[in-house]
């Protein structure tokens, strides 16, 4: 028996060939295809325009005024991280005002340390004690938190966020 591997004869050459420039083909597309894909987190847009920018002290007024529209605040003070999805944060004339954080912004990993200014993007709910419930289950804060939070009718829902630097 002849061995016959490694070496190329003339019928199996041309396909050989056209094999190594379709495998090269399909690689090219895969690095076209994959360099047009985002990393998966968007640029968070609260400094985009055409979504209003609500005064601290506008929104201490009446937070229920903005429930109906998404909205910028710029800057709020960080006043304490209550677990991986929620947070509290001093407004002039209120203090420990919760926002939560949708899941979009909780994949980003970020950690706040107190005092941290953002500007945050989003919309204002009504807070009862059943939604501060699912939220425990869920384990967007923990149970020790909770009392935190339950003086507050409303919360702030975050879809957005940016880091405010002083100056």
């Amino acid at each position: 028996m002849r061995n016959v591997l490694g070496k190329l004869t003339t019928s199996t050459g041309p396909w050989m060939a056209v094999a190594v420039i379709l495998v090269a083909g399909f690689m090219y597309w895969l690095y076209a295809a994959s360099s047009t894909i985002g990393s998966g987190t968007a640029p968070a847009d609260t400094v985009a325009e055409g979504i209003p920018h609500v005064a601290d002290t506008a929104f201490v007024k009446d937070p229920t005024e903005f429930s109906r529209e998404r909205v910028v605040l710029l800057p709020v003070m960080v006043a304490e991280q209550l677990g991986r999805a929620a947070l509290t944060v001093d407004l002039p004339g209120l203090a420990g005002y919760p926002l939560i954080l949708e899941r979009t912004v909780v994949e980003q990993g970020i950690t706040f340390v107190s005092g941290d200014n953002l500007a945050v993007a989003g919309q204002v709910y009504a807070l009862n004690d059943s939604l501060l419930n699912v939220y425990v289950q869920r384990g967007l804060f923990e149970v020790e938190n909770r009392a935190k939070l339950e003086g507050h009718e409303t919360f702030f829902l975050v879809d957005s966020l940016d880091f405010v630097l002083p100056g």
